[in-house]
């Protein structure tokens, strides 16, 4: 996908999303998905096809030990076959996970959101999951969460 095409998918996602302001998203690749706050990033330098979606789930405690397992655990679980996975971003420990999305001519704006908007719902399912687990049995793990469903991107 060419950058005039992916100008005119990212208006046509904030038209979509009800964007009140689509200055963000158009400049910066920012857009709220519910609670969540995504950044998508397009280098067509590096890869023209290839759109990477960062969605902020949470900021992880101190002493958070066995979080950082469990969202390791998480990403073997439930990781959409490679297409997502969980990570922390060291300057603030934020969890984020990273979706990475194929930028086909034929992919439209509706299609990006349903598949950006399933997996913040359920990346953000997965994270609540993570921290009850956490809190209620210290050592457990997201193996608890095998039965939650997905949607593959």
């Amino acid at each position: 996908m060419n950058s005039e095409q992916y100008q005119v998918l990212l208006q046509d996602l904030a038209r979509l999303s009800g964007l009140a302001d689509a200055s963000s998203l158009l400049e910066h690749g920012r857009v709220k998905i519910g609670d969540i706050d995504a950044v998508l990033e397009h280098e067509p330098n590096y890869d023209p096809d290839l759109l990477q979606v960062r969605m902020r789930l949470g900021t992880l405690p101190d002493d958070a030990e066995d979080l950082t397992r469990a969202i390791l655990e998480a990403n073997y679980v439930s990781g959409y076959g490679g297409e997502c996975v969980f990570s922390l971003y060291p300057a603030s420990d934020d969890v984020v996970i990273t979706m990475k999305v194929r930028l086909q001519e034929s992919l439209t704006a509706q299609e990006l959101w349903q598949g950006i908007s399933d997996v913040a719902r359920h990346g953000g399912q997965m994270w609540q999951g993570i921290l009850s687990v956490s809190q209620t049995s210290m050592g457990s793990a997201p193996s608890d969460m095998r039965g939650m469903s997905h949607m593959p991107v």
